[in-house]
């Protein structure tokens, strides 16, 4: 990749734009389009607030870059769900592998036009004799056209907030008992409403024997998507397609039905929220709607690893089950130390797995929960397709646990 040094030309160029109140990113783009060079917004940004580059960038001489020379070695593959994989081998700074537009850019492609759905750099080092030492990457990006019809994150944020009336009802004192709800990976996107209504029925029913609390325990993958426009995890790794505007109303729905019952038949309820590989970000938002629309409902709101809480004198830790799943008993004992010194009983509720699993690990009774979750195509083709599809709820008095159900 050719190299020219950041020049008067351009600095002009940039204080000009920026006096028209274009953005960093706008800026870039425009500079890409006017003299083919490649500017990330961050560079755009540095010299429009201080007035000066960077000075690795000039004493390198590699802050921009020809659009013909980026092309030189690039290897573009069109795949069959219509993104387009590009790779190619490119000088850039550490930042700029960083910058989204400016990668784009790099492989040939307009950021206002085209979207990353995934992207990997392997960096190294090479002497220049012009330059000394340079910074290579080895670059693949994986990009899909941007659609008209894209949402915008204040369309998302309408998704969860639109009129939303918050729901109350006179609570009255209930029976002794507690009852917990484990909802791990439900994975709305592939699971629909259809595929829940009869568990949902069978679990009102026992909600309807009224408990003193009701604990709700979101274990993680509540969506089979990170994203609404694309279905990924939030690691980027590409789903099969799932209709997520359709998810979020499924969820809504499940929820409004599972809360407003457990209102109604209980003293206390509560929802705890654990993060998911799949959809942490989503779910976190959506308790954000539950929030507003139950306020009567104690949420327990997070992004983290592992939880725990006390059900009177039963401690219960919670985690989605993807990380450290070996070493959650001492974990829960360290980490968790009030719980832990004051129950009676303790136990692990989990996930991840879509399967079943209850083991006694010295008095702590960890339970790995199954999923009503129809198969995908990966889980299918992989021969994963053998476990039960279930709800669960476990009854406790004040010490242990009574009964487990399976609805």
């Amino acid at each position: 990749m050719a190299n020219i040094k950041w020049t008067d030309e351009h600095k002009k160029r940039v204080t000009e734009l920026g006096k028209q109140g274009l953005s960093s990113s706008k800026i870039a783009q425009r500079l890409f389009d006017e003299f083919g060079v490649n500017l990330s917004r961050r560079t755009v940004s540095r010299y429009l607030s201080t007035g000066h580059t960077s000075s690795r960038y000039d004493k390198l001489k590699k802050n921009t870059s020809k659009v013909k020379d980026v092309k030189r070695g690039t290897e573009i593959v069109i795949n069959k769900d219509g993104s387009t994989t590009s790779s190619t081998t490119m000088q850039m700074t550490e930042e700029q592998a960083k910058d989204p537009e400016f990668v784009l850019r790099a492989h040939g492609f307009n950021p206002d036009d085209w979207d990353i759905v995934s992207a990997r750099n392997n960096f190294w080092q090479q002497n220049s004799v012009e330059n000394g030492l340079i910074d290579l990457y080895q670059s693949k990006i994986t990009v899909k056209p941007k659609s008209d019809d894209e949402l915008t994150p204040q369309d998302i944020a309408n998704l969860f907030k639109a009129d939303i009336k918050p729901y109350t009802v006179n609570q009255v004192a209930r029976d002794t008992h507690n009852l917990v709800v484990p909802l791990p990976d439900l994975h709305f996107g592939i699971t629909t409403m259809l595929d829940v209504k009869g568990h949902l029925d069978r679990l009102l029913e026992l909600i309807n024997k009224g408990y003193k609390t009701i604990v709700i325990e979101q274990l993680g993958d509540l969506f089979h998507s990170s994203q609404m426009w694309s279905s990924q995890t939030l690691k980027g790794t590409l789903l099969d397609e799932v209709n997520m505007v359709q998810a979020v109303e499924d969820a809504k729905q499940f929820f409004d039905v599972l809360v407003t019952a457990a209102l109604k038949k209980s003293t206390t309820v509560h929802i705890k929220q654990m993060a998911g590989n799949h959809s942490g970000n989503m779910e976190y938002m959506f308790m954000e709607y539950l929030k507003a629309k139950y306020p009567q409902v104690v949420i327990k709101n997070n992004i983290k690893f592992r939880d725990a809480y006390l059900l009177d004198n039963v401690g219960i830790m919670l985690a989605h089950g993807d990380l450290a799943p070996k070493n959650l008993p001492m974990l829960f004992a360290n980490e968790f130390g009030g719980v832990w010194s004051l129950s009676h009983s303790k136990e692990i509720h989990k996930g991840h797995f879509h399967k079943e699993k209850t083991i006694d690990e010295g008095g702590v009774i960890s339970r790995q929960l199954g999923t009503v979750k129809p198969n995908d195509k990966y889980e299918i083709s992989n021969g994963w397709t053998l476990s039960k599809k279930t709800m669960y709820a476990l009854e406790y008095n004040a010490d242990e646990l009574m009964t487990e159900y399976y609805v």
